[in-house]
This record gives C-alpha cells, sequence and structure tokens, in this order.
C-alpha cells in the first residue's frame, strides 16, 4: 500500500495537476545525485533534482509475494553529464554503479515548481544490471527482496573457508596488505607490467585500484600474477599509461594451507578440510 500526505490526496481529487518522476541514485560511497523527468530543476523537501540528465524508466514490475519486483531504467547521458568528475558513460563502465540504490518518485504540482503537496514513492531497489552503448544505458533496478535470495543453511561444512577475505570474520585488515605499485611500458588493457616481485600467484584472485591517471578509482580482479606482470580477468575501458599507480590486494582460494603460509590466520579459519568427499566409500 503507498501513503500520501493530506495535500497530495487533495491535489489528486483537483481537477488538473502536473506530474513529473524524480530519481535519486545512492552510489556505495554515500554520494548522492538527484534528476528530474521535468523541463526545470525542481526542489523537493529542500532537495535539488535536476533536469540535465534524460532518462526514461519502464514499466514498474509488482509481484505479490517475496518474487522480486523490477525497474528497467534508460539513461540517455550528454558529455556535460558527470559522476564526480567523470563523465556518466564512463564512470559506468568502472561500476560506479554497481550496487548503487535507486528511488523512484512522482511529484504531483497544480503549478511548475510547486512541490508543496509532496511526492509518491513508486520503487526503491539497487542497481542489478547494466547495458550501455556510446550514447545510452539501461539499468535494471531490482528491489531489495533480492536480499533475501542468500543459501540456507548459511554456514555449510565444506573444505574451504566460510569468510570472505577481510570481513569481520575473517579479521584481517585489507590495508595491513595494500602494496601500492605503477604501470610499466608494454601493458595492455588486460595485462599490467610493474616493479612486483612478490612470488608466483600472490595477488591472484585479489584485485587492483588505480589511484591515479584516466582510470582513477577503476577496479578490476586479478586473474592470474607472476612476478612483474598482473593478467586482469577482463580488460580496462582504457589501455593504462605509464607510471599510472595502483594499490593491489592478494586474494584468497580458502585452503587452510593458503591461511597460514600467505595470512597467518588460522586462528580464524572456518572450515572443515579433512571431509570427505562425496563419492568416498564408506
Amino acid at each position: 500500500m503507498k501513503s500520501a500526505s493530506a495535500g497530495l490526496i487533495a491535489l489528486l481529487n483537483s481537477d488538473t495537476f502536473i506530474m513529473a518522476d524524480l530519481i535519486t541514485l545512492t552510489l556505495i560511497d554515500a554520494s548522492v545525485y538527484r534528476y528530474t523527468s521535468a523541463d526545470i530543476n525542481l526542489i523537493v523537501s529542500g532537495n535539488t533534482f535536476s533536469k540535465s540528465l534524460k532518462f526514461k524508466r519502464g514499466r514498474i514490475r509488482l509481484v505479490v509475494g517475496v518474487e522480486v519486483d523490477t525497474l528497467d531504467l534508460d539513461i540517455y547521458p550528454e558529455s556535460s553529464n558527470l559522476i564526480g568528475s567523470v563523465p556518466f558513460l564512463q564512470a559506468l563502465s568502472r561500476g560506479v554503479l554497481d550496487g548503487a540504490q535507486v528511488l523512484l518518485e512522482r511529484v504531483f504540482m497544480p503549478t511548475w515548481g510547486d512541490t508543496s503537496a509532496g511526492t509518491l514513492i513508486l520503487f526503491s531497489g539497487r542497481v542489478s544490471d547494466i547495458e550501455f552503448s556510446r550514447t545510452e544505458a539501461r539499468l535494471q533496478i531490482k528491489s531489495d527482496l533480492e536480499l533475501l535470495n542468500v543459501k540456507l543453511p548459511r554456514t555449510v561444512y565444506q573444505p574451504g573457508c566460510t569468510h570472505t577475505l577481510y570481513d569481520a570474520g575473517c579479521a584481517l585488515n585489507r590495508a595491513s596488505f595494500a602494496v601500492n605499485s605503477s604501470v610499466a611500458s608494454g601493458s595492455t588493457d588486460r595485462i599490467i607490467n610493474c616493479s612486483l616481485a612478490q612470488a608466483a600467484g600472490y595477488f591472484d584472485q585479489g584485485y587492483l585500484a588505480f589511484t591515479s591517471g584516466a582510470l582513477n578509482g577503476v577496479k578490476r580482479n586479478v586473474r592470474v600474477y607472476a612476478p612483474g606482470v598482473i593478467t586482469l580477468s577482463y580488460p580496462l575501458s582504457a589501455v593504462p599509461a605509464i607510471s599510472d599507480t595502483f594499490t593491489i590486494y592478494p586474494g584468497c582460494d580458502k585452503l587452510q594451507s593458503t591461511c597460514v603460509a600467505k595470512f597467518n590466520n588460522i586462528v580464524h579459519f572456518r572450515a572443515w578440510p579433512y571431509i570427505p568427499v562425496p563419492e568416498t566409500s564408506i
């Protein structure tokens, strides 16, 4: 059931009113961007919604029960539309909107700019899938019911550790394992040459984050590491420049031997490595 203020109900019962959609994007770093489909900027509850970003929403799919509701949102950004200091589509390719919270509201006005009647919330959820081209992007947004899609029981008896590296259960401090380096010549959008000298495999399944240059803020998973060469899981949006800096973190294959030798963290190792495989005969 949707709720509305007394002023909004009175306006909806009147003969004429004007409608506009409001989109609020909240990124995982807590920065907020607000846009409206109206032809003018709107101030609603003290927040300014910009007309600068052109967007079109699809139908909202609402389902009774615990099935996940969805919303499709088509965005047509211009070069002046930025997220931080990065053009909108370029920011999408860097994963800036991954996991972002989206709030869709509709404002009803007796005259343009009069938002005193308030808004009606139409949809709330998280960005799930992103498709984009050179001129447009389509976001699929799923309701927060998607958070219920977890496997049960949460703890499974298995040989691999059930913790995620650096989470509260693992208890390791991510910053303590950060290693800084820079891009060397001969690098491509998939292979990064550098001066790192750790043993082969040390950064496998980890990730790196660029800290300067055109790719500043971009993160990629590490597929394979050998001394001086990092192979990424999937390509970058551009070839990094020589001397661009990055921070890289080691990964974990969740084995007991890795927990002991690489991280010295056996006290927090949560697995059962000596359980026989299902095919073992009794």
